[in-house]
């Protein structure tokens, strides 16, 4: 399942394209230029919006970009306020065991991992232990029928233990991941607008 966070309502932040446009436009740039210049523009920006929000995510969480991959999709469209891009997140949660989980063993209180960089966390009674073939973090659920002290079931009872999802990394705490990633796009879609019809009015010589 994937939840969509509409980043970049270009049309409320295009002042510098808008210029750029009318640049164009009076240096003798066709409509048909212009308008190819700036699907060009959007081609470049959808290619960079996935990594950029790695990069974001990867700047504050300790996870791989390998278990990014994949968790993303970005479309563009219009709607009232005029045309945007949407990055689209999944929302299912990522094995603790990627955000450096760690176990020492059975005299251990638990398992460690850091889901943010500077953060680490005990998780008590946990341990690593392979789980279709892969390993994972997991915790011995608890049982009202368990014979072990701690009221915990046996290894044939284990809950897999999960970090935050892409979507909730993107957005960030107080939603400031998802601020300066669409802050960072939209400067971006501007500079690169400007950048195609410079080259536009290059070859137009």
């Amino acid at each position: 399942m994937a939840k969509s966070v509409k980043f970049a309502n270009i049309t409320a932040r295009m002042n510098a394209a808008a210029l750029a446009r009318l640049s164009a436009e009076v240096n003798g740039l066709s409509r048909t230029a212009i308008a190819k210049a700036d699907g060009k523009s959007i081609a470049t920006v959808r290619r960079r919006f996935e990594p950029a929000a790695s990069r974001a995510i990867r700047d504050v969480y300790n996870v791989r970009a390998s278990d990014l991959t994949g968790r993303f999709t970005v479309r563009s469209g219009m709607d009232e306020s005029g045309e945007y891009l949407s990055l689209h997140a999944s929302t299912k949660a990522l094995p603790l065991i990627g955000f450096g989980g760690r176990w020492g063993g059975p005299k251990t209180v638990g398992a460690t991992a850091r889901i943010q960089k500077e953060k680490q966390k005990t998780y008590a009674s946990a341990f690593i232990a392979k789980v279709g073939g892969k390993r994972r973090l997991v915790a011995r659920q608890f049982s009202r029928d368990a014979t072990a002290p701690s009221g915990r079931d046996g290894r044939r009872k284990l809950r897999m233990l999960t970090g935050p999802s892409a979507y909730q990394m993107v957005m960030g705490e107080g939603e400031v991941t998802a601020a300066r990633l669409a802050r960072e796009m939209n400067e971006f879609r501007c500079s690169e607008l400007i950048r195609q019809l410079q080259l536009a009015r290059k070859r137009k010589r």
